[in-house]
């Protein structure tokens, strides 16, 4: 995740986050952490004085204190259960994030850190996940990515350790939703479908189903808008939807048929053009519906959506829902996702995601 940065931070590496991760971390911040450490994340201002129950009061979060001393591993584990010694006290509204928006809540308080604290705070980061060597123009001895992380300055995710694959010889990183392979020493990387010619089993395609489970792990399947399979369930199909999307309309008709098979539909709101368009404000005002599955079957139908009412309780659903859907590398809607990970891109017909599924006539 982390851009390479030489001992001395000659080289400034760009923060790991996005805009959008700051502006959904703002939100969330302000309900769920802001009471204890501040709107800004200044925290309390006697925290460094003990108080009546010789406990210390919430410390800033905005760099003047020592959470930039934590890795982003440490931070995001003490926000979902507290300090050391203090889990009990952590409140239970920020262990119920999940791992998106534990991730925004991190970004928008390091948006806080001035760029020297940053930069400070980047460089042990890098020194800790490479066993800390620095980085020279030609080191006599460098870690596999060595030469891939200086050419993918403009990534959003960096690699990190590369992991074995069945090829000799041949390592494998994750680059955003993409693998790339690494020859053993690093210096040559290709792209493509990695597959094992004797099983015909596609290694890169397993492998992204299992990082897009992972995933989908993270998001509150409470958030999803369900519709359940008619009959004993068989299996689940995710379906990752936009209102500005004519395919998404045609897709939901096809959830009748999938449902009669024992398929449970479950949709998660990606407003594929940014929280800024059009499409986001209608994805609210569906999932902040008093029925949002009667205000989903509207909006297919042509009836249009529910008026705007503003922001409710549901409606981080929408902001977490972008937030997955760009960690899963989404360039369009609809994205199906089978129980077992596989992605299904675009309008398919019921036939034939129930073959894909096993479930077919």
């Amino acid at each position: 995740m982390f851009l390479f940065s030489t001992s001395t931070m000659a080289t400034q590496v760009p923060r790991w986050y996005s805009a959008e991760q700051v502006s959904f971390g703002q939100q969330l911040f302000k309900s769920k952490c802001a009471k204890c450490h501040g709107e800004n994340a200044e925290g309390k201002k006697d925290w460094r004085t003990l108080n009546e129950d010789g406990e210390y009061p919430p410390p800033p979060l905005d760099g003047n204190a020592y959470s930039s001393r934590y890795s982003l591993e440490q931070l995001r584990r003490h926000i979902q259960t507290g300090m050391p010694g203090e889990e009990r006290k952590t409140p239970s509204s920020r262990r119920r994030l999940n791992a998106v928006e534990t991730d925004a809540v991190i970004a928008f308080f390091q948006s806080k850190w001035t760029e020297k604290t940053y930069q400070a705070w980047q460089s042990k980061q890098v020194l800790s996940a490479t066993g800390g060597f620095e980085v020279d123009e030609e080191p006599k001895q460098h870690s596999t990515t060595h030469w891939l992380k200086r050419h993918l300055s403009g990534a959003k995710s960096i690699p990190g350790k590369p992991m074995k694959t069945p090829a000799k010889g041949i390592t494998e990183v994750r680059v955003n939703d993409r693998y790339l392979y690494l020859t053993e020493d690093g210096r040559y990387a290709f792209t493509g479908n990695l597959i094992d010619l004797k099983t015909g089993q596609n290694v890169t395609k397993l492998n992204q189903s299992i990082e897009a489970k992972r995933l989908m792990k993270g998001y509150p399947a409470e958030d999803m808008i369900v519709y359940l399979a008619a009959g004993e369930e068989k299996t689940q199909l995710t379906i990752f939807t936009d209102t500005s999307c004519a395919y998404c309309r045609k897709m939901h008709r096809e959830l009748p048929e999938l449902r009669k098979h024992g398929v449970t539909v479950r949709y998660i709101p990606y407003p594929r053009r940014g929280v800024d368009g059009a499409g986001y404000q209608q994805l609210v005002s569906i999932w902040c519906a008093e029925n949002p599955i009667e205000a989903l079957g509207d909006y297919v139908d042509g009836l249009g959506v529910p008026a705007a009412v503003g922001r409710c309780d549901r409606a981080v659903a929408v902001d977490a829902g972008h937030q997955l859907g760009n960690s899963l590398g989404i360039t369009g809607t609809p994205l199906l996702i089978l129980q077992n990970g596989e992605r299904i891109r675009g309008y398919k017909k019921a036939a034939e995601v129930l073959s894909r599924m096993g479930l077919g006539d």
